[in-house]
């Protein structure tokens, strides 16, 4: 389903009043967040995740610059594309400013409905575009933790059966129980480090400091529970993550609902737009 949200900033309730007016008539699949400052918007906006914000440049306190900014430091919302809005900085420098800060596109008023619509249009196709690249990148992490569990399965299955062989070999052969009991340390070190490493290196690349915010803002999360924090922000589903986890689905709820209470989280939260914050 495509996320047709947006967020429009003013401190100037008629100017609000315009671009809703506008978009109720042209644009009533939209769903329509308001905010009469930029420090009430950066709230909003990492609360509610706007596939696109619509930002006056020029607000007291928090400008739609400083707001552009203040979204960028947040993992969540720094993807989220910004239109700038403003009938005062109209020269080509301005437009360099607002554009290097990272807004995606610019408007001057008196605003033009045409020109409103056919840009916010364009934005929410960048948003769209923006969250399906993510999302195809989460889904093939997914695989990869998938293949790491069914590599680990084999593997342990493996290990297991040369365990049942070593018992077998006469105490004299002394080279043979060596070259089985070399192969079983190699196997012990493979299952604990080369499969998962790579799954937490890729993972890192595509969510970078993840696990560090984490970690930092939830010291107590034992490493099983940062795993699965880490399953459920993929979107992974129960039964994938019981297989990963050697887990039976129902204790995989029962993880979930004690993460919940570590997390602090209500029963109003979700989840997965928790995680998604980090």
């Amino acid at each position: 389903m495509k996320d047709r949200t947006i967020l429009i900033v003013d401190d100037l309730v008629e100017n609000l009043q315009v671009i809703v007016s506008i978009f109720e008539q042209n644009r009533p699949d939209l769903v329509i967040y308001q905010s009469d400052s930029g420090k009430r918007a950066l709230d909003v906006a990492i609360r509610t995740l706007p596939a696109i914000i619509l930002t006056d440049w020029d607000m007291p306190g928090m400008s739609g610059i400083d707001l552009i900014l203040e979204l960028k430091k947040h993992k969540a919302t720094r993807g989220i594309p910004v239109i700038i809005a403003t009938g005062i900085m109209l020269s080509p420098e301005n437009l360099r400013e607002a554009l290097e800060a990272g807004a995606v596109d610019f408007l001057t008023r008196p605003i033009n409905a045409v020109e409103l619509l056919a840009r916010t249009h364009a934005a929410l196709l960048l948003s769209e575009q923006h969250k399906n690249a993510l999302a195809e990148k989460d889904r093939q992490l997914a695989e990869i933790a998938l293949d790491v569990s069914k590599n680990e399965t084999f593997l342990d299955k493996f290990k297991k059966q040369i365990e049942c062989l070593l018992l077998t070999i006469p105490v004299e052969q002394i080279h043979e129980k060596e070259v089985l009991a070399d192969i079983i340390s190699n196997l012990d070190s493979h299952l604990n480090h080369n499969n998962w490493q790579r799954f937490h290196l890729s993972f890192e690349a595509v969510h970078t400091g993840f696990i560090q915010v984490l970690a930092e803002k939830h010291p107590e999360l034992s490493p099983a529970e940062v795993k699965l924090c880490i399953f459920l922000k993929l979107g992974m589903n129960t039964k994938d993550i019981s297989n990963l986890l050697y887990l039976t689905p129902e204790s995989i709820k029962v993880a979930r609902s004690r993460l919940r209470q570590k997390l602090r989280l209500t029963h109003t939260h979700n989840l997965h737009n928790y995680l998604s914050a980090f």
